[in-house]
């Protein structure tokens, strides 16, 4: 529910614009006044994309990769142990400590969904680490910043912020 909630929140930043701009006129007389409201549509697009549409959790042979707003992780099966108390979800990868998917606890109307899939992937886990054909793992769990092609609506923001601060440095 909540992808679909940012996603359709990222998608109606532009049509958003395009309707202020166009038919509200917003009295953005000014250049730096539309550039203002262009930016402002692109950091909320960029931010419905980041919390509510990037963020998951996969499983792909042995390894989980887990990708949060910000930060990616990635370990082998048997490095990962499943830690939940009163509702609350997390992983403690060897060698990293807890990280806590923000895929699992992203939406309050997924409860069901979220509930069997955090069963299934506990399942996974648990069998990952009692196999003896595994052996030791080959890698060491990893962390990584996470960025993508939704960064570069960061752009025009930056740049904005960029001409306001040369702005109000030269004066009046």
């Amino acid at each position: 529910m909540l992808f679909f909630v940012a996603a359709l929140g990222a998608v109606a930043q532009p049509v958003l614009l395009a309707w202020l701009l166009l038919v509200e006129e917003a009295r953005a007389d000014e250049p730096v006044d539309r550039v203002a409201l262009a930016s402002l549509a692109s950091l909320a697009a960029w931010f419905f994309l980041r919390v509510g549409v990037q963020p998951e959790i996969a499983v792909e042979g042995d390894t989980v990769m887990v990708r949060n707003p910000f930060v990616s992780y990635r370990a082998e099966l048997s490095q990962v142990r499943f830690l939940a108390r009163g509702g609350a979800f997390a992983l403690d990868l060897e060698g990293m400590g807890l990280v806590q998917p923000w895929v699992f606890s992203r939406s309050v109307f997924d409860g069901h969904r979220a509930r069997s899939a955090r069963r299934e992937f506990r399942e996974r886990i648990q069998e990952a680490r009692v196999d003896p054909d595994r052996g030791p793992a080959k890698e060491a769990a990893r962390r990584s910043l996470l960025m993508g092609p939704a960064d570069a609506l960061l752009l025009l923001p930056l740049a904005f912020l960029v001409w306001n601060v040369f702005d109000l440095l030269s004066g009046p």
